[in-house]
């Protein structure tokens, strides 16, 4: 180890921080010429710095000492600066990564350096812990509205002989023959007389199944080809936990259940971190195997676009890289690497047949106005504004993110890509992002202001309604409806087909139910995966939205302060959960972050108040935890 970062917080308020960097030189040599590079997830105000300067653009920062500065051998750099923030009480919100670059032989060189987890001055006093409960092994979660033991035991050692005689059971008839087949030894065979039948049930809703297990012969009724989904992936759990626990008799079982919400969601951000097409097939199988039936797809973001559009394959060329080399400058982990990539419409299609074999739904991403940099750098000719002198910052510490509503590039822009979006996803719904959209924008943009006149609009604001509804019209000519954030309403403009996803709490939700918009339920303090699970100091994710322990993802109750009768429950479009990214680079991340959360907000999806216990919840989730070994998930250990 030749050189050495340490950070430490020095000073702490409310909303104010100051921290101390020390640059140690334990190498034989004096480093001339020479800057810090750090990932680091906070914005450094300039004139903090005590001594040299700051370049900083989103998370990425470059510390510059003063002129001339040698650090000698065995020597060290220190030096203090400010951030407005709160206090740190995690290790993971120091520097996520960092370089230092110099001069050898007149040749700019990128020199690895140690960064020790930075030393905080308080922490997190209290400690969450979840109880030990007796493992049930006959549980299914989400916990079904009606499960009813029945006298004797079905042989998992038989060959399993599936029958079918409607077209609505073929996909979730071959999706548990591949699931079985990873469970048990025994061949899976079709025959007209089988002892696992899909049957139809004429008076069952959409959605809702029935399942009996006998001793002779499995029964999956529906009337739907969700409901035969839904009731495979009950069989397929109720088989699993047996087999898992070297069981190879199912106990019979009568099951009649249905679902509580109609849209079931989760949403994972792939434009932060690439995620392979392998790990997003993953995530929408355990989806399906919990009833999911939605899969949002954050696909567009200021640090990388990753769908290819083919009218503008700049977006991918350029976009879907950041490295130091790059227009788009490197964030988050790996500083001196090129991270990326991109998801070509052939996978797309490939993701999206995948999914429907599941019964889920592929809502994709594209996020406007703001967090539109990977978009601007891919398009500069189109969607700079040279004019605007606007100042601003937005919350990711970008200075040229947002797209301009007084650009005609922008409206060419739009509407190509929403174009392509619409012919290759058959879903019925197009997210437009619509979230965090800074103060200051378009304030000094003659073209913007020029249009705020035209239209007589008072505030900004109302430009971004002008051009949130202008996405809203080009998708309704395109048969699709449009989501987006909660700020989606802002400036007034778009109408009530607008469905809006709540993110900074229900409260704000049901203010939006209450003005007339459909809603989806995703408050950040209970379905937030990227929040940390546990008041530790070591403990990894992100706190901005406090802590999200086992315990409160699971007490979780929609709507619970509304009355029963209350019509705004039926302005409620369903409940989602969601994966941000930013920090959250692998596979083993991914599932630390998800399991066991996702299994609790499954049920507060799926099942009725009356029919969710805490301590019933934690049996099956210990009954199931075998399961999920077997299935090689790194889940959070309960403790």
């Amino acid at each position: 180890m030749n050189y050495r970062i340490d950070l430490a917080v020095l000073e702490e308020k409310e909303n104010y921080a100051r921290f101390g960097l020390t640059l140690h030189n334990l190498s034989d040599l004096d480093l001339h010429d020479w800057a810090i590079h750090l990932s680091f997830r906070r914005y450094i105000q300039p004139e903090s710095l005590t001594q040299g300067r700051i370049e900083q653009v989103g998370g990425y920062c470059v510390i510059q000492p003063p002129q001339d500065n040698c650090l000698l051998a065995n020597h060290h750099y220190y030096v203090e600066f400010g951030c407005q923030t709160s206090p740190f009480q995690l290790l993971s919100d120091g520097f996520d990564d960092a370089f230092i670059q110099t001069k050898i032989d007149n040749e700019i060189t990128n020199v690895e350096v140690t960064v020790t987890p930075i030393a905080l001055a308080s922490s997190y006093k209290q400690r969450s812990s979840t109880p030990v409960a007796a493992a049930n092994f006959e549980g299914v979660i989400p916990n079904p509205q009606s499960q009813q033991p029945q006298q004797g035991h079905f042989n998992l050692t038989q060959n399993i002989v599936f029958q079918s005689h409607s077209s609505q059971a073929n996909s979730a008839l071959t999706w548990l023959a591949e699931e079985f087949s990873l469970v048990l030894d025994n061949t899976i065979k079709m025959s007209s007389q089988g002892n696992v039948c899909f049957v139809i049930t004429p008076n069952l809703a959409d959605g809702a199944y029935k399942l009996e297990v006998q001793e002779k012969q499995i029964l999956l009724e529906a009337n739907s080809t969700s409901g035969f989904m839904h009731a495979s992936a009950s069989l397929l759990q109720l088989v699993s936990h047996q087999i898992d626990n070297q069981s190879t008799e199912l106990p019979c079982v009568l099951i009649q259940d249905k679902p509580r919400f109609n849209h079931r969601g989760m949403m994972l951000d792939c434009a932060r971190h690439f995620h392979s097409v392998a790990t997003v097939k993953r995530l929408i199988n355990q989806l399906a195997q919990f009833k999911f039936n939605v899969f949002h797809w954050h696909l567009t973001d200021d640090e990388g676009w990753r769908i290819e559009i083919k009218a503008f394959p700049e977006l991918t060329n350029i976009g879907a890289w950041r490295g130091l080399d790059t227009p788009i400058e490197p964030q988050y982990s790996n500083l001196t690497g090129t991270h990326g990539g991109f998801y070509s419409q052939d996978e797309i299609r490939d993701i999206i047949k995948y999914a429907a074999e599941r019964n889920i739904i592929v809502i994709p991403e594209i996020d406007i106005p703001g967090h539109c940099r990977a978009a601007i750098k891919s398009l500069p000719d189109l969607l700079v504004d040279p004019d605007d002198e606007s100042e601003y910052r937005s919350i990711q510490y970008y200075t040229d993110n947002v797209l301009s509503p007084g650009l005609e590039g922008t409206y060419t822009f739009l509407d190509t890509v929403l174009e392509e979006i619409a012919h290759l996803f058959p879903a019925p719904y197009i997210h437009i992002g619509a979230d965090e959209v800074p103060d200051g924008v378009w304030k000094k943009s003659p073209k913007c202001q020029a249009l705020m006149q035209e239209h007589g609009y008072q505030d900004e604001k109302e430009l971004q309604g002008h051009l949130l509804r202008h996405a809203e019209d080009k998708l309704k000519s395109l048969g699709k409806r449009m989501l987006g954030w909660e700020e989606v309403q802002h400036g007034d403009k778009v109408s009530k087909d607008t469905i809006v996803y709540s993110w900074h709490s229900e409260k704000a939700g049901l203010y939006c139910a209450r003005n007339g918009y459909d809603v989806v339920l995703q408050p950040a303090q209970y379905t937030y995966f990227d929040i940390v699970q546990d008041y530790s100091s070591e403990e990894f994710g992100v706190n901005w939205a406090g802590v999200v322990p086992l315990e409160k993802s699971y007490g979780y109750e929609p709507l619970s302060e509304l009355d029963p009768e209350d019509p705004v429950r039926q302005r409620i479009f369903g409940i989602q959960c969601g994966l941000w990214c930013e920090i959250i680079d692998n596979q083993d991340r991914i599932d630390y972050m998800v399991f066991p959360r996702l299994l609790a907000i499954a049920e507060a999806c799926w099942t009725e108040k009356q029919h969710r216990d805490w301590d019933d919840f934690l049996s099956r989730l210990y009954g199931h935890l075998p399961t999920l070994t077997r299935q090689g998930v790194n889940f959070r250990p309960l403790k």
